[in-house]
């Protein structure tokens, strides 16, 4: 499989995945003109994508889906929850139903959906398999129980979210109200808990690992990145550490 992250944190996420000829999106929180940008940017025509999974409701997760299903004809895979709580020019399109541990099979990627613990109705992340790789793309989480750990292991490539460091979200300009949301089990992931993750229970299997959905106000990627790496030199110090951005497209990986 090649994956790119087209953009991750509050102003809109989207993740390119391909293998073979499936192509498929994860979330698409993007304008959908910004989308079919960096899409061209990575050489990918966006008339050939065959699908956007959508994790949740949350508006930096599906601004763009509509524009862009409608004008390509491109199915939505998304959770009847979900899509109820969402405007109706999104619900008048093509919708797929998808739900926790059913699989769905697009071309040759299968994608398994799991419920993960964020402030929406019916938050999923996503397990994607084709031939023998296997990927694992996990945000908008604010800790990672047992369940989340299991479906997590033996992915050769982990994309996960690195939100904030505690301390600068403590102090930073957030109002409190919006700082308890952040922090709260129902939020996003810290740089901290995250590298607890990391230290004590991955299974040294990731090859590969990019840290997405990075705040600009309370983050900065060097203070996760080097969180991070000090948490995996005792279990996995030779997996390769990706850092996305906003404003950017990541680097392709394959695995």
């Amino acid at each position: 499989m090649r994956l790119c992250v087209l953009g991750s944190g509050s102003g809109g996420n989207s993740t390119f995945i391909e293998h073979q000829s499936t192509r498929v999106l994860v979330d698409a929180g993007l304008r959908a003109k910004e989308i079919v940008e960096r899409l061209i940017r990575i050489n990918v025509d966006p008339s050939t994508l065959d699908g956007i999974f959508i994790s949740h409701e949350h508006h930096d997760h599906i601004s763009g889906a509509g524009p862009l299903a409608r004008k390509y004809k491109i199915p939505i895979y998304i959770s009847p929850r979900a899509l109820n709580h969402t405007s109706s020019s999104l619900q008048n399109l093509k919708n797929i139903a998808i739900g926790a541990d059913l699989p769905t099979q697009v071309g040759t990627i299968t994608v398994t959906p799991f419920s993960t613990p964020h402030d929406s109705v019916d938050p999923l992340a996503f397990a994607l398999r084709a031939g023998s790789s296997r990927v694992c793309i996990v945000s908008d989480i604010g800790f990672i129980p047992e369940a989340v750990r299991t479906r997590m292991r033996h992915s050769d490539l982990l994309v996960i979210e690195s939100n904030h460091d505690i301390e600068m979200l403590r102090t930073g300009p957030y109002p409190w109200s919006l700082k308890q949301r952040v922090m709260s089990n129902y939020g996003h992931l810290s740089n901290e808990a995250l590298a607890y993750f990391f230290s004590e229970y991955v299974d040294g299997m990731q090859r590969k690992i990019m840290l997405i959905h990075l705040s600009k106000q309370n983050n900065h990627p060097q203070i996760a990145y080097v969180s991070a790496v000090r948490a995996l030199e005792r279990n996995c110090k030779d997996a390769e550490i990706i850092i996305s951005l906003q404003d950017d497209v990541s680097d392709i990986i394959e695995v």
